[in-house]
């Protein structure tokens, strides 16, 4: 059985709560030599709100998650019962991938909210300059998965939005992979239940994020914050942890994949990139309705529609086409909701471009 398929619900165990950080040297309790690996911004962070135990290990590292950096950290962290990966999406796919590597256990804490990286098994690597390689699954689940709302609330609302762009993803990907499918192996209970969870997701999303952002804003704790953060963190993780492949990524991340070998878009934050996906992924199997809908959430949360927003001023043909040629590989996520062509996938986009979709 393919890794993708095997259904992996979340971590082994999962704490959100305000001040858990507070507490981590209580969850350190029998192991011996904890290594941790984090970004430099992301462990200053962590540092002005709490204390690491004197005995563990730091590494720091603020390149893409490659096997590159993996293979590095892993060898300067070959002594290590446990690893604790403190940062964004990029930092903990690194750490998972470390642990995965060495065959120990990993503690997740997330330091923005950005990605359901901190709760899933698996991780995303990118070539040494940022580029799109494969999805690697791992054979443990986190350990265990600390979630601080205090903490998080002063985390950037930037990775904020962008974590609200990915995992709305979540919906659009999985009913399209369901939808246009009639194997029957896809209507399965697990199945059906990460789809569920999309359902879910994407009505917390619409419904409480403009609040929560209001919130973060002025650094108040409200419902309507951990309903977001958790639904970004952990719960979208269940999607494709219940629904395997058919629940993980199908056309926008694939868009995703595209852009990120075009330079200019390596500032954009990955939710961002996605979210646009979605858009090009609506087009391709003609609901632009739907594209309209999604609108003025969009401009509310300053999600990219077009190029021009996605930082792609100059050589747009070109860029349509590389992006084109990814989506359309056999071995991405595209292929899990039909048959598209290189040509389609361009027109898709010329056709957002034409709606003029600006703020």
């Amino acid at each position: 059985m393919r890794p993708e398929d095997i259904v992996r619900s979340g971590p082994n165990q999962y704490i959100c709560k305000e001040g858990i950080l507070k507490d981590l040297a209580s969850y350190l309790e029998g192991f011996h030599s904890p290594v941790v690996v984090t970004g430099h911004k992301s462990f200053q962070a962590f540092l002005y709100y709490t204390n690491l135990p004197s005995h563990v290990q730091v590494i720091q590292s603020d390149r893409y998650s490659s096997d590159t950096t993996v293979k590095a950290i892993a060898v300067s962290a070959s002594h290590a019962d446990v690893i604790i990966g403190i940062g964004g999406g990029v930092i903990l796919d690194t750490a998972k991938s470390v642990a995965d590597r060495l065959n120990i256990e990993v503690i997740t804490i997330p330091t923005v909210v950005g990605t359901c990286a901190a709760s899933t098994p698996l991780s995303v690597i990118y070539d040494d300059n940022g580029s799109f390689i494969r999805v690697d699954y791992h054979k443990r689940s986190s350990y265990l998965t600390l979630v601080d709302p205090e903490f998080l609330l002063t985390s950037p609302i930037d990775y904020f939005k962008s974590g609200i762009g990915d995992t709305l993803a979540k919906w659009y990907e999985a009913e399209a992979i369901i939808r246009n499918n009639i194997n029957n192996d896809l209507f399965s209970i697990m199945v059906q239940t990460g789809l569920n969870n999309s359902s879910f997701l994407k009505a917390i999303l619409l419904e409480e994020s403009i609040n929560a952002i209001q919130s973060l804003e002025t650094k108040t704790i409200s419902s309507s914050v951990t309903k977001v953060l958790e639904a970004v963190i952990t719960l979208a993780g269940t999607v494709g942890g219940y629904g395997g492949r058919h629940g993980r990524m199908a056309g926008a991340h694939a868009i995703h994949n595209g852009l990120s070998f075009i330079e200019e878009t390596h500032s954009i934050l990955h939710g961002q990139k996605v979210a646009y996906g979605i858009l090009v992924q609506l087009i391709l199997e003609n609901r632009t309705e739907e594209v309209v809908d999604l609108l003025p959430f969009y401009h509310d949360l300053g999600f990219p529609t077009n190029f021009e927003e996605l930082g792609i001023i100059h050589n747009q043909e070109q860029a349509m086409k590389l992006i084109a040629a990814h989506a359309i590989k056999s071995e991405e996520s595209l292929q899990l909701m039909g048959s598209y062509s290189k040509r389609d996938v361009i027109e898709a986009i010329k056709k957002l471009e034409s709606l003029f979709l600006k703020k």
